[in-house]
């Protein structure tokens, strides 16, 4: 394992040619749709960030878990990049699928803490958690550390999907096709083949889509490594709507607030129709790559501190949030969760997005643990309309 030392657009460069020449972002469909495995589910686990009365997830919820925040000093580990696509079972591009990563840090942690805002054992420079919208090709792409090692368990990130229109996440996991090693070079006692989260799938082809080879970032900074995963999800995507809001997208522009309007000492107005109930975010730039849009934490007020990345509206009217940030499209995509859903956690049930739903419908959450069943939970996010997007 290395120290993370920088994150140059050289090396992004270099990776995003290598994803590219992996076949990471070309399209899936027609004759070769018979051949997708769809991914397996497996369980959500103890350790989403979110699933106690704490919330874990970072204010900086972006794709990049390697730097936390504005901080400089990046979290310790092998720097390691997964890339991919979401397919829907007929190999089809998912635009607006809505993709969450979290794992243990280079010593075994996980952020999550049930008495805490994040585990205080926790490296503190690791996000630890990720979240990241599909553009119109279905690609994701994250920037973390190489997954560390906890007792019980092989390496594994384990990985969320919430499709356009569906109320449910999909919770798999990722696997390295490698042994396991702990800090001290000893074989690691869980490997692949005595996992009892991988072991549990039983179809050969469904647990080979879940191992990837980590290959060397050739000419990165330092040390890094990266591997090519799709995630194929069993179902197609649905067209999701919001209440009359024609076409259903809230693909809102950013209006420059401030002294020095359009400087960089700005901020950006963006105001959305809004209902009692829902909860929404803002999406703009990812901060590793642009294949997709990150999400953006903001502020209430033109002046107030920009301290969340969720928010749910009290009344019916107009929702005005503020962004530090220009969106490079220029426009920002302000995504929704209905009522009844779940805020923090993908455990339980809650309503899906669209149709003028209205506040009261859908079940509140429910526990679930490492060895429970099927995974749970809903996100309804918008999709990208035909504009800036």
């Amino acid at each position: 394992m290395h120290l993370v030392t920088s994150r140059t657009l050289a090396t992004r460069r270099r990776i995003l040619a290598q994803l590219a020449a992996g076949g990471a972002f070309s399209t899936v469909s027609g004759l070769f749709a018979e051949a997708l495995t769809v991914t397996a589910k497996l369980t959500e686990g103890p350790y989403y960030p979110a699933n106690t009365p704490f919330n874990n997830i970072p204010l900086d919820k972006d794709n990049d878990l390697v730097l936390l925040n504005d901080s400089l000093t990046p979290a310790t580990g092998l720097v390691t990049h997964v890339a991919g696509r979401v397919l829907d079972r007929n190999g089809n591009a998912v635009r607006g699928a809505l993709v969450e990563i979290w794992h243990a840090d280079h010593h075994g942690e996980y952020i999550q803490s049930t008495t805490a805002v994040r585990n205080p054992k926790s490296d503190p420079n690791f996000a630890g958690f990720g979240q990241y919208l599909t553009g119109k090709d279905g690609a994701y792409r994250f920037r973390t550390i190489k997954a560390g090692l906890y007792r019980g368990r092989t390496r594994h990130i384990h990985a969320a999907v919430t499709l356009p229109g569906e109320k449910i996440r999909t919770c798999t996991q990722l696997f390295w096709d490698e042994p396991s090693y702990d800090l001290n070079g000893k074989l690691w006692a869980q490997q692949n083949d005595n996992d009892g989260v991988l072991g549990g799938v039983r179809d050969a082809s469904q647990r080979a889509a879940l191992i990837r080879k980590f290959s060397k970032v050739a000419g990165a900074a330092g040390d890094e490594e990266s591997t090519v995963w799709d995630i194929v999800m069993g179902s197609a995507a649905m067209e999701p709507s919001y209440p009359n809001t024609p076409g259903g997208e809230l693909i809102v522009p950013g209006e420059a607030v401030g002294s020095d309007s359009g400087s960089a000492k700005s901020r950006w107005k963006i105001a959305v129709p809004a209902y009692p109930g829902y909860a929404y975010e803002v999406y703009a730039n990812p901060t590793h790559g642009t294949p997709g849009y990150a999400a953006l934490p903001f502020a209430l007020t033109a002046e107030g501190k920009v301290d969340r990345n969720i928010t749910v509206a009290e009344k019916e009217g107009t929702l005005t949030l503020y962004v530090d940030k220009p969106s490079v499209k220029g426009a920002y995509l302000v995504g929704y969760r209905v009522p009844g859903a779940n805020l923090g956690t993908p455990s339980g049930r809650g309503m899906g997005p669209g149709g003028g739903r209205r506040p009261g419908q859908g079940q509140g959450p429910g526990p679930q643990g490492e060895g429970a069943g099927r995974p749970g939970g809903e996100v309804g996010e918008l999709l990208f309309g035909n504009g800036p997007f």
